[in-house]
């Protein structure tokens, strides 16, 4: 077993134990929240801080700004409301 991978038994009511060499390599602890997603591959526990990440560098990798496109479309909206008085 290493820290990357591990084969689990899931118990009763779902529950699944996580192994110690996993929790301290990504330095979990006890009470710590994790978030758990479904995907075509299958189920992933992240922490916030890890989810927070993900999203702040998917939303970096938008090749637009997106206030830029909400600002665009309001003013888009604003002159067809302008246009239909």
């Amino acid at each position: 077993m290493s820290a990357d991978s591990a084969v689990i038994t899931m118990g009763d009511r779902g529950r699944v134990v996580i192994p110690l060499e996993m929790r301290e390599a990504a330095h979990l602890k006890t009470g710590d929240k994790l978030i758990a997603s479904r995907d075509e591959q299958g189920i992933k526990l992240m922490t916030r801080r890890a989810l927070l990440e993900k999203v702040w560098a998917d939303f970096a990798d938008s090749p637009t700004s997106l206030a830029d496109e909400l600002i665009a479309e309001r003013r888009a909206e604003a002159m067809r409301d302008l246009e239909d008085k």
